[in-house]
């Protein structure tokens, strides 16, 4: 049965320093890089060859995953803007903590109620559903039958999964979404279903130098880097 494999991007320079990254553009770190090879490893060796097509976010943190993953099955990477990471307009580039300091309490609502309380100058929570939800719908057609891989955000991937599973898209925060997680929807006739979520497993046995770190959930951490 057809799948959308979607797969968020490798950790990035301003995951690792907890920056809000939204449509800003930083590469992969190093350990992105090295958690990126894992993964492009562990899809060549368990999905079919070769997959219908790899689309991905332009966005250079997205890009590059996905470029090393075509490499693994020998096909183009096709630049989807539909794909790319919520804007968060004056958030971008700041820390957490620099975000709370600048605009007390402004973050707490936004995790609660994003679709009311978006970012100052930030992207409205229902025009980024809509635009996402319209990229994998032409995606699916253009695809039909077949496998299909989406290299994004972990934004992107959570409106995805709600749009799927038909939750509000003010749910996307109570979804886990790691970098280089796989999250898998199936696809039967007009009937989709989600089979995967935030499947790390290709990095489980590298040691804890390449264990993602959710900046959302995770105790240590302050909050989310989208």
């Amino acid at each position: 049965m057809p799948r959308f494999i979607l797969v968020r991007h490798g950790e990035s320079l301003w995951n690792g320093e907890r920056r809000i990254q939204g449509n800003q553009d930083p590469a992969l770190s190093p350990r992105g890089r090295r958690q990126v090879a894992l993964l492009a490893a562990r899809l060549r060796a368990h999905l079919p060859t070769p997959v219908a097509g790899i689309y991905t976010s332009p966005l250079r943190r997205a890009a590059e995953t996905a470029q090393r993953i075509a490499e693994a099955f020998g096909l183009p990477v096709v630049p989807e803007p539909d794909f790319r990471e919520m804007g968060l307009g004056a958030w971008e580039g700041l820390t957490v903590a620099e975000v709370r300091a600048a605009f007390p309490g402004a973050y707490e609502r936004w995790l609660e109620d994003p679709a009311t309380f978006p970012p100052p100058g930030g992207e409205c929570l229902k025009a980024f559903s809509a635009r996402v939800v319209r990229a994998f719908e032409s995606a699916g057609a253009r695809h039909a039958g077949a496998d299909v891989v989406v290299v994004s955000h972990g934004g992107v991937i959570k409106a995805l999964l709600c749009h799927v599973l038909g939750l509000n898209p003010g749910s996307l925060f109570r979804i886990k979404q790691d970098n280089t997680a796989v999250s898998q929807v199936e696809l039967d006739g007009e009937v989709r279903r989600v089979v995967l979520v935030n499947d790390t497993c290709h990095l489980s046995g590298a040691g804890a130098g390449l264990v993602p770190r959710d900046v959302l959930t995770d105790a240590e951490a302050e909050g989310t880097t989208f």
